[in-house]
């Protein structure tokens, strides 16, 4: 069996949310000669490609499970070799069809079935009320593995986290860390709870302690050294240090060359530097493997600073029609990134940009989110909802460059003087206020 990617990869690799992370990822087993197919169907070769390996997985457990009434176990493999696909594709359809067979799971186990694998896969589509009782149900059975145990105190953390609940998630992160030998993904976990809550020495020590430890030293932990790299690229991104994230990020898809989801933060941090060239060779790449939107937003976004709206455009009707195929098979997820692509290339369809903003911020109600609607209403006319919710953020740990930054654009649409709040934004992150300006009245126009 090969090792399980915790949640947080999983997470990220599902490109449902920019800094969604998760930890539970169960891969399906290879098949045994102690589990032999009862049905004519050949077991999977790993000499092929990823996308037929996994094909060959769905079908010979999907094979399998039919032949077998009862047999749930299946159908769980059956649904994370689709998850698995998701994660390489972009294709929401696979996260439903992995949806629908944990749900035949539950049916051929008359109400037993993989509670944990359930819990994880509402997790990563963002239904964070589903998550608790299914956690509750696994916490009650007769034997709990240490690495059960480990999975449910982590999607707990979690869940609190994206949440806004952060002394919560922070105690659950002390636990999880303390109990354990201090796992790379529950290090880095917490890492994202400091520096989104401006303890930046903390973030970092976490992150360092993660890089320098012996669980992802090997070839075969390269995946998970490239996340935790990736991981450490964002932080350095959000504070303004992009050479430093640049760096990580080039030292990730080093290890894993053929990962269209580190091209695409890549891609990102050149655009955040300005550099046009590289930033629309690597979202292309990405565009070109994956069905995800974000990349055409990408291209859309390079296009338009290059003064080429007409082919911008076509991009962004092309991205909208994708994300309004996402949305319709799992709002809370897709809403993640859909808001990004209207605050940024669809700001006049005001009612649409307010509908998913809201919508996201209810599914996550965390600084983020929050963050987001704020913006949104900003760039709706709507100043006093955009005070109300950044309010609310300030009177909790949130502390980023973007928060402090639409404060002194609220501010300054108030009336008052936002010399403060722009230098609040600007300690955190150098350049913070810049990449905010198409926040300010003539841009947004």
């Amino acid at each position: 069996m090969r090792r399980a990617l915790p949640i947080a990869i999983a997470m990220f690799l599902a490109g449902i949310g920019s800094y969604a992370l998760s930890r539970l990822d169960r891969p399906s087993p290879p098949p045994s000669e102690v589990f032999a197919p009862t049905t004519e169907v050949s077991a999977p070769s790993t000499e092929v490609d990823e996308l037929t390996r996994l094909d060959g997985h769905i079908a010979f457990y999907r094979a399998r499970a039919e032949a077998q009434p009862g047999n749930w176990l299946d159908w769980e493999n059956v649904a994370n070799a689709y998850s698995d696909r998701a994660r390489i594709t972009g294709d929401y359809n696979d996260w439903q069809r992995a949806g629908d067979a944990l749900e035949t799971a539950f049916v051929a186990g008359n109400g037993l079935g993989p509670r944990l694998t359930r819990a994880s896969f509402n997790f990563m589509m963002h239904r964070l009320d589903r998550v608790d009782p299914d956690l509750d149900a696994a916490e009650r059975a007769l034997v709990v593995s240490p690495s059960d145990r480990d999975a449910i105190i982590a999607l707990r953390a979690d869940v609190r986290y994206y949440s806004g609940r952060y002394d919560e998630a922070r105690a659950f992160y002390e636990r999880l860390i303390g109990m354990t030998r201090r796992s790379v993904d529950s290090l880095v976990m917490a890492a994202q709870l400091e520096w989104h809550t401006g303890h930046f020495e903390e973030a970092a020590r976490l992150m360092d302690e993660a890089l320098a430890s012996p669980e992802i030293s090997s070839a075969q932990s390269a995946p998970m050294r490239g996340w935790v790299l990736m991981t450490r690229a964002m932080m350095e991104r959000d504070r303004g240090q992009l050479d430093d994230a640049l760096r990580a990020i080039e030292a990730a898809h080093a290890l894993v060359p053929d990962d269209p989801n580190f091209d695409e933060v890549a891609a990102e941090i050149h655009e955040a530097r300005g550099e046009d060239d590289d930033a629309l060779r690597g979202f292309r790449a990405v565009a070109a493997r994956t069905t995800s939107p974000q990349s055409l937003d990408g291209i859309a976004r390079v296009l338009s600073h290059r003064g080429d709206a007409i082919s911008a455009r076509e991009l962004v009707g092309l991205a909208r029609q994708s994300y309004d195929a996402q949305i319709a098979l799992f709002p809370e997820a897709a809403y993640g990134h859909a808001i990004d692509h209207w605050l940024r290339l669809e700001p006049s369809d005001v009612d649409r940009m307010i509908e998913i903003a809201e919508g996201n911020a209810e599914a996550r109600p965390y600084g983020e989110t929050q963050v987001k609607l704020a913006m949104a209403y900003l760039l709706a006319g709507r100043v006093t909802d955009a005070r109300r919710v950044i309010d609310a953020v300030l009177a909790t740990e949130w502390q980023t460059a973007d928060l402090h930054g639409v404060n002194a654009i609220v501010l300054e649409r108030e009336g008052h003087d936002a010399s403060s709040e722009r230098a609040a934004a600007e300690a955190i992150a150098r350049g913070a206020m810049d990449r905010l300006a198409w926040l300010e009245p003539a841009a947004a126009q």
